[in-house]
Order: C-alpha cells, then structure tokens, then sequence
C-alpha cells in the first residue's frame, strides 16, 4: 500500500524528537542523583572557609549551611545547647573585613523549635543515606549543621511560614508570614567564615548550588514528558494522515492522460461513466465536423423575363403560401 509523502516526512521528524526527548527525560536522573550525594556540595574541613555568593537568576538563593562535628541532640550540662557548640565562635565577613554577622547568617546552638527544624534540613538535604539507615535514632557523630547563611530566599523557612487563609468568596489561598528578616547578601561579594576556636574544624554544605542542581532535574524531566507526548503524537497523526492521504485510496483522484485532454478514471483505470474519451471533465459532448453549407440562392433566372433577386423570390412564395392557407380556411359553398 503506498504512503503519502507526509507521513513519510512526519514519521521520521517525530521519532527524531522520541529520540532527543527520551535522552532529555534520562538526563533529569543524572541531576537528581548529582544533588543528592552530599559529598559533591561539601567543602574540605577547615577552621576558615572564603566563598563568593552567587545568585545567577537574582531570584534568591538557599545559602549555605555551615556544619562540625558532633551529636544534634548531646547535652551532658543541661545547658539547652548542643555539646559540640561548646567554645564556638563563628564569625561572617565581607571582603572589607567588615562583620556582617548580624545581616547574613544565623547559628543555631540552641535546643529550641527551630533548631529542631536544622536537623530536619539535614536529614532532607544532607545526609540522606545516613539518615535513612537510622530514622527513629537521631544521635548523630558525624557533621551537624550549626548555622545557615546567605539564604537570601528563607529556603529553610527559618525567617517565616506560609499560612493557609480564606477570602471573601471561601477560595483557600497560601500567604507568607515573615517572621524575620532574611539574609543579606551581595552577589559577588567574597564572604570569610571563621572559627575562632581553631580547634574546632568546620565545612561549608552549598545548599543554594545543590538547589539549583534539584531545579534542572526537575526543568529535565518536565521538557523530556514534554517532548515525548509531542513525538508520539506526530507520529500517531502522520501514520493516519499517511494512509488516509494515499493517492490510491481515492477512485477520482487518478488522472490519465489520453491525446491532447485529460480524462478521468476510476482507481482501477476504467473510465468514468458518463465521459467521452478525449474530453475534458464536465465539458459538453465533442463538436461534430464541419460541413459544407447549403447554398442559398441570390437570384432565379428565368428564360422569358429578367433575372429577380433573392428578396423578390422568397416574396413570391411567402403570398404563394399565404394564398393557400386562406384557402383551406374558406368554408365550401353549398
């Protein structure tokens, strides 16, 4: 059975597309796996770390977490703070050298609500693995996060909650309440982050570079399903419109060429009832050939008179004719 040639242009578009969205699709894994081993987004241990905020969109970053050693929940004085928090002094600069502690960070000792959220964040962001192995055990003697900074869009909701309100016509909506202010930081701007207690070494868990990692598996994913259902309906709508098309399935849309005119057919090649071949489609039947006309006498010659013309002639025998129709319609006499 023949093809019609857009189905045999469409079929191999679309599948060139299957093709190219199905690797899209494949690669959102790659991403997803990348974001999800912590080691790619952690610093080497250090007592000072320098890093340069970066917020390529300049919609908000999700900061940086700063971690040490220790068990989130070790309080062997009673204190309310962590153990391993004991003697730590972080401190936050700008490349001025001047201390933006107060603006662009915050740490977390304290064994309040939030920072019950802290260790929420790393068992979500962190250290998945590990936490997954031990989830109703939360002691932990590995890195704990102590303080988060440069998360200058709140992605660890530590600075306000979203709450679920009603308006007017009882349609539910989210609504944001800010509950501190966020962190400051400039964009390009060299930070330093030290542990004035050398003693105690620290690393920097990039949670904003990890987040955007998350966000390209998701764009991935999202244009490869894209690209897939676009393919396989190009080529579901091709295929149909290829056989549906086809030139052989019609019984007048064949053509033979017969002389000079054109003459339809039927799909098998037999001539449409109603044609004569050798004629155009719809025209009238074929002019018979030309004969030679009749002649008309210009004169009667005559031996005893003149010669008439024509019109002298053809009124002789219109009056002859008009005498015998009055004639016939005399009534006979008695």
């Amino acid at each position: 059975m023949k093809f019609h040639i857009s189905g045999k242009i469409g079929v191999p578009v679309g599948i060139v597309i299957l093709i190219v969205g199905g690797i899209v699709f494949a690669s959102a894994f790659g991403h997803f796996e990348e974001s999800e081993d912590p080691s790619n987004w952690m610093s080497e241990p250090s007592s000072e770390i320098i890093k340069e905020f970066i917020d390529e969109d300049e919609d908000g970053s999700a900061g940086w977490y700063i971690m040490i050693q220790g068990d989130y929940l070790a309080d062997e004085n009673n204190d309310n703070v962590t153990d391993a928090c004991e003697g730590l002094n972080l401190t936050i600069t700008d490349s001025s050298g001047n201390d933006v502690m107060e603006s662009a960070g915050t740490v977390y000792c304290e064994m309040d609500e939030k920072y019950h959220m802290v260790t929420a964040l790393d068992k979500e962001h962190v250290n998945q693995e590990r936490h997954s192995q031990s989830d109703d055990d939360e002691s932990y003697e590995e890195w704990i996060i102590v303080g988060i900074f440069c998360d200058t869009d709140d992605d660890a909701g530590m600075n306000g909650y979203y709450e679920t309100s009603r308006n007017e016509d009882g349609e539910e909506s989210e609504k944001l309440v800010q509950t501190g202010e966020y962190d400051r930081c400039r964009i390009g701007e060299e930070y330093t982050i030290s542990n004035q207690n050398s003693s105690t070494e620290m690393v920097l868990f990039d949670r904003g570079a990890q987040a955007v990692k998350e966000g390209e598996g998701i764009f991935a994913l999202c244009c490869g399903i894209c690209w897939i259902i676009c393919s396989l309906a190009i080529i579901v709508t091709t295929v149909i419109s290829g056989f549906a098309m086809n030139p052989g399935n019609s019984a007048f849309t064949t053509m033979e060429l017969g002389g000079a005119s054109p003459v339809p057919v039927s799909g098998d090649g037999t001539a449409v009832p109603g044609t004569t071949s050798g004629a155009v489609f719809g025209a009238g039947p074929a002019a018979e050939p030309a004969t030679e006309p009749m002649p008309v006498p210009l004169a009667q010659e005559s031996d005893d008179g003149p010669v008439e013309s024509s019109a002298d002639a053809l009124k002789k025998q219109f009056l002859a004719a008009a005498d015998k129709i009055t004639e016939s319609e005399e009534p006979e006499k008695e």
